[in-house]
């Protein structure tokens, strides 16, 4: 840093990042990397958005000619968003705009007036309102896969956010990405959403269930309140097909069981885990193996 300056970086970075034979994303890590490594001036940090803007614009919206007053604050940049949110019909172009809110620094409270405001949710809520009913399911896949790119984040969606994306989610028939954000939430209130929904399931099947849905559940310790809905065996049979010793702990799920008064499901859990044949998981041995070895 004391050889070189921010200011000729950037100026040296320009050429580059106004190339457009290529691709966005490299140009937008090397300014991403060129922020990290310096204390850049506020105007430096300007013209860095802006060129990280400028890179993204190009590249989807050539039409569409950027200049430092409309990323010099939040507002402007906020209504550039929505005014390239407006006109964005593709899967490329919401995958720009995904870049472009990574790009930028996170929308705090002057542009964002409410959870519906928030531009994450209004991209998702663009996403899944104007897609087709043959990529409804993958664009629903691709708004998980937004949401868990926040994680750890500046940008992470508040407890709110998650709620209203899972809202819009459910209101397009997209149960299984639904439960998997209201699960990977660290909020118990979005949890009790999630049992909801789960108890209210008479059949699981692959539009509601799978692998992942059934860790994720076992990693939230929802194990003993799911225990009256359609996916407790299949969460049993995921666990003793799928052990993870350092991640779900059999006797101690068995030990919840039963305090939680469902001796003979703990006492079978426990045969299940130790590969008693099913022949022998009788009720009176699984209460017998729940006194025995809880």
């Amino acid at each position: 840093e004391e050889l070189v300056s921010s200011e000729d970086l950037l100026e040296w970075l320009r050429p580059f990042c106004a190339d457009d034979s290529w691709p966005v994303t490299p140009r937008i890590q090397v300014l991403q990397i060129l922020g990290q490594s310096f204390n850049l001036t506020e105007e430096d940090g300007k013209l860095l958005v802006f060129f990280r803007t400028e890179a993204i614009l190009k590249a989807t919206w050539p039409q569409r000619q950027v200049d430092i007053a409309d990323i010099e604050n939040e507002e402007n940049r906020y209504s550039l968003f929505v005014e390239l949110l407006e006109s964005s019909h593709q899967e490329v172009e919401f995958q720009h705009l995904v870049l472009l809110l990574q790009a930028w620094p996170p929308m705090r409270h002057d542009s964002v007036t409410s959870i519906s405001s928030n531009p994450w949710v209004r991209l998702a809520t663009v996403m899944l309102t104007r897609c087709t009913a043959e990529n409804r399911a993958a664009l629903g896949n691709e708004v998980l896969k937004i949401c868990r790119s926040l994680y750890n984040t500046k940008q992470m969606l508040p407890a709110e956010g998650v709620k209203e994306l899972c809202s819009l989610l459910l209101s397009q028939s997209l149960l299984l990405p639904a439960l998997k954000l209201l699960l990977e939430s660290q909020d118990e209130s979005l949890h009790a959403v999630a049992l909801e929904h789960i108890t209210a399931i008479g059949k699981v099947n692959d539009s509601n269930c799978d692998q992942e849905l059934l860790s994720l559940l076992l990693d939230a310790r929802l194990l003993v309140k799911c225990i009256s809905t359609a996916f407790y065996p299949r969460i049993i049979e995921h666990l003793v097909a799928s052990p993870r010793p350092g991640r779900w702990d059999a006797e101690g799920l068995a030990r919840h069981l039963r305090e939680a008064g469902h001796e003979a499901e703990a006492g079978s859990l426990l045969l299940a885990v130790r590969g008693t044949h099913r022949a022998l998981r009788t009720f009176s041995a699984a209460l017998s193996a729940g006194r025995q070895w809880v």
